[in-house]
């Protein structure tokens, strides 16, 4: 194969992309595909304001169909990536799906987007591939890259390879069903999360009305609902591991992820315990033993603060983190808010 030079030209317009195809009628000629046994001009437009290798993540792209075309769509091909101003082929990388319109189901959700060339199509050039980067970890934007690839080759969603295109996710996601594991032990701690809220704002009502052996039993019963909580982010925490040595580990954000899962884990147990320690703190006061009473409410309010300085983590950031378009719409944060932060007292 051989050498090429890769250039990345930045240009301001270019739209994003969506994981779709768009069909070309096949034209009236001889049955070949257009790019067929042939060396194909390739620009690579960058609107995206990814910190991702784009130039980097095409190169990889592009080798894998020189290598894989053949066995694929049984013919040869080879891309020269140039900086002209009339490619044959341009990839697109933004930060939205514009441009992608035209694909069947189109939502902001889209990923990227490219024409299906068929043998015998005369496609307008430059043929143009759409691909979302945006904050989603490389690997995701290189399976996307290699997808629309294939759509400009002629493959469709139920062709070979199906890890590439295939339009269901537990075909491309390599450990699908971890991701989505992980996804609901996040999804299940964020739901209980309201009613151990609503519990703790309960107890502390209770203890200043000086109910103090009701307000026990409101912190103690909070207290279980964090526990419970911690256990669920403890339990997504772990399956991180069956990432480790995975051939496609890339398309996780894995260093990213278990900084976030961390997070919650650190912040529902330092919930577990100001709730603990307060309801310590009650059952001292409700027997009057004052100092206990005092030094309670001290550690509760260390835990407190310690609660308030990791803050919360927006689901989004969870998704993207494990490369799953699914829950991007779900922006509210686990564990509370910026504005729900507890007071110390």
């Amino acid at each position: 194969m051989r050498r090429r030079q890769f250039i990345v030209a930045s240009v301001t317009g270019v739209a994003g992309s969506s994981a779709g195809c768009i069909s070309l009628d096949p034209g009236s000629g001889s049955p070949v595909h257009p790019f067929a046994d042939s060396t194909v001009a390739v620009r690579i437009d960058n609107n995206s304001e990814t910190d991702h290798d784009v130039e980097a993540n095409a190169r990889e792209a592009l080798e894998f169909w020189e290598e894989n075309s053949q066995e694929y769509v049984g013919f040869d091909i080879e891309f020269e990536v140039v900086s002209a101003d009339d490619p044959e082929v341009v990839i697109a990388y933004a930060d939205d799906p514009s441009g992608c319109e035209a694909v069947e189901g189109f939502s902001e959700r889209v990923l990227g987007c490219a024409p299906v060339l068929q043998p015998g199509s005369r496609p307008n050039l430059p043929v143009t591939t759409r691909v979302v980067a945006g904050a989603r970890p490389f690997g995701k934007i290189l399976v996307t890259t290699k997808h629309e690839i294939g759509h400009v080759l002629g493959l469709g969603h139920d062709d070979d390879p199906r890890e590439i295109m295939s339009n269901q996710p537990e075909d491309r996601i390599p450990l699908y069903a971890v991701r989505i594991e992980i996804w609901e032990s996040v999804l299940q701690g964020h739901e209980r999360t309201t009613a151990a809220i609503r519990m703790f704002n309960h107890a502390v009502s209770q203890w200043q009305e000086d109910s103090y052996e009701a307000a026990s039993a409101a912190f103690r019963a909070a207290c279980d609902d964090y526990q419970e909580i911690t256990e669920s982010f403890e339990d997504a925490v772990a399956r991180t591991d069956e990432f480790d040595g995975h051939p496609r580990v890339e398309t996780v954000a894995l260093d990213d992820l278990r900084e976030l899962l961390g997070q919650l884990e650190s912040r529902a147990d330092a919930a577990v315990g100001f709730t603990g320690t307060m309801a310590a703190e009650s059952d001292a006061r409700a027997t009057g033993d004052t100092d206990l009473a005092n030094s309670k409410r001290t550690d509760a309010n260390e835990y407190i603060r310690e609660y308030n300085a990791i803050g919360p983590v927006e689901l989004r950031d969870v998704a993207i983190a494990l490369g799953l378009v699914r829950g991007f719409e779900r922006d509210e944060p686990v564990l509370g808010t910026d504005e729900d932060e507890l007071d110390q007292d």
